[in-house]
């Protein structure tokens, strides 16, 4: 099939094609075959594209996605709380069915919002029935996804899956069953768990060994915290170059607390970066580590991270870490006027693109609207009352800081449309009534398991202690809790 959009202002984020207005797209089947202005095409569905602004769909590298059925539930909350209250309670009294419409519904409002591609953090896989749940959810959801299996186990009284081997060999079950083809919208990858929960380095090891066996990218959460006792640096990437575990398959999450001669190594070893501004400056992780990484020459992605706690939509992550950076740096923070900004947004429209599309290996296929590209594509509405006088000479500067789902018309993915005329194809209504009939289900459960504030209460009590070395109160693992929480427990 091919369509042809019309006379649409076509920001490419391609330096050989630039911004065009008046210009038209050719597709043919899911990808882009032409782009320039007054193509004459005689056997295509034409779309008047007149008056849209078309963009690449954005790339979110870091995405919890099966929490979207506790939406909000951490707006308040630390890292702490967090820890307790989701990784060690509120995941284990998922079903299957739960993890199904968390995935779908997730994804979903991705797609509303313009993701067209997610790298998904799935991180709650109890059991196998969890597992094919979140992959049947992620194929419905006709999102282009980077499904990534995950190492993580909250803790259960029956673990399905009661070694690391056990893991490992379902894992390769799943590769060799559903992602057999290279050629779909949904694709594999794995997140090894974080470096303070494994035994021994041989445990991490083996699972960034299967991930390279299966030829895999890697989805890692790094540095976004120091020692809680010291507070020293973790040197989490550090200690895995050392083991030989990273590389430029690896995407490394967070990584707020990292210094000099660690960033030096994570280049040279051609590392990138998925960075969450809003949870990580919520949840007293740290400043966004883009500035750092940057300087050192790492590629930079942008995430989402937990809808538990702030939104699907990519944009205001990218306004955030925009505005956010702009002030640090600044040569001058004291407020006097100054003549310009030290970053101009094509650069955030660039981390939410082709940034993101380099981090999840896919930048051959998706990040730019480009000839011979797969055709995921956003068209705002310029004549929305939202955009009305637009600025024709910073379309980045509009995409960024003006446009917002409202805005947003229709949305393409492989040159089919998963948004048309400002709503979602998919059957939104009956699904939502379904999330929430899972919800309270879900809120029984806890309920019955003695409840979320009291888990909360009961878990930070083994988080927050007196460090004996500096006398002051921390939040974190004491020392004594480590061997025993191992097995069982992540971080964000």
């Amino acid at each position: 099939m091919r369509r042809l959009l019309k006379n649409a202002f076509v920001v490419s984020v391609d330096p050989r094609i630039g911004n065009l207005e008046g210009a038209d797209i050719l597709i043919e089947g899911e990808r882009i075959v032409e782009i320039r202005p007054n193509l004459a095409v005689d056997d295509a569905e034409v779309i008047d594209a007149s008056g849209y602004i078309a963009s690449p769909g954005f790339v979110d590298t870091h995405h919890h996605v099966w929490q979207s059925l506790v939406r909000g539930i951490t707006a308040d909350w630390s890292l702490g709380d967090y820890l307790a209250g989701i990784r060690l309670f509120v995941a284990s009294h998922y079903t299957p069915a739960d993890m199904y419409l968390g995935q779908l519904g997730g994804t979903l409002q991705a797609l509303n919002v313009g993701v067209t591609t997610t790298a998904d953090y799935c991180h709650n896989l109890n059991s196998p029935e969890h597992v094919e749940e979140a992959i049947r959810a992620s194929k419905d959801s006709g999102a282009r996804v980077v499904w990534c299996y995950g190492f993580n186990r909250p803790p259960l009284p029956e673990q399905a899956f009661a070694t690391l081997e056990s893991r490992c060999d379902y894992l390769r079950r799943v590769a060799a069953q559903h992602f057999s083809s290279r050629a779909t919208l949904v694709t594999l990858g794995v997140c090894p768990e974080e470096i303070l929960f494994w035994p021994d380095m041989e445990t991490g090891r083996k699972q960034f060994d299967l991930a390279r066996e299966l030829g895999v990218r890697q989805f890692w959460h790094a540095n976004s915290t120091r020692d809680a006792i010291t507070g020293a640096y973790r040197r989490d990437a550090d200690r895995a170059l050392a083991a030989g575990l990273l590389g430029s398959d690896t995407v490394l999450v967070h990584m707020n607390h990292t210094p000099e001669d660690e960033w030096v190594r994570v280049a040279d070893a051609g590392c990138h970066l998925s960075v969450t501004p809003e949870t990580e400056m919520q949840m007293n992780m740290g400043w966004p580590a883009l500035s750092a990484a940057e300087s050192h020459g790492v590629n930079i992605g942008v995430g989402v991270d937990i809808i538990s706690n702030n939104s699907a939509d990519l944009r205001f992550q990218l306004r955030l870490l925009l505005q956010n950076e702009r002030w640090a740096r600044s040569k001058d923070r004291s407020g006097i006027v100054s003549s310009h900004v030290p970053l101009d947004a094509a650069r955030a429209l660039y981390w939410g693109t082709m940034g993101g599309a380099k981090a999840v290996g896919l930048d051959d296929q998706i990040g730019s609207l480009s000839p011979g590209k797969k055709a995921d594509i956003l068209l705002h509405d310029t004549r929305h009352i939202m955009l009305a006088g637009w600025s024709r000479t910073d379309p980045e500067g509009t995409l960024i800081l003006q446009c917002g789902s409202e805005t947003l018309s229709d949305v393409l993915v492989a040159g089919q449309f998963v948004k048309r005329d400002g709503r979602l194809v998919a059957d939104t209504s009956a699904l939502s009534r379904r999330l929430e009939l899972s919800r309270v289900a879900l809120i029984e459960r806890m309920d019955g398991a003695g409840g979320l504030q009291n888990a909360l209460r009961e878990q930070l009590k083994r988080f927050v202690h007196l460090s004996a070395e500096t006398g002051r109160t921390v939040i974190g693992l004491d020392r004594s809790d480590k061997e025993e929480l191992a097995p069982t427990t992540t971080i964000v």
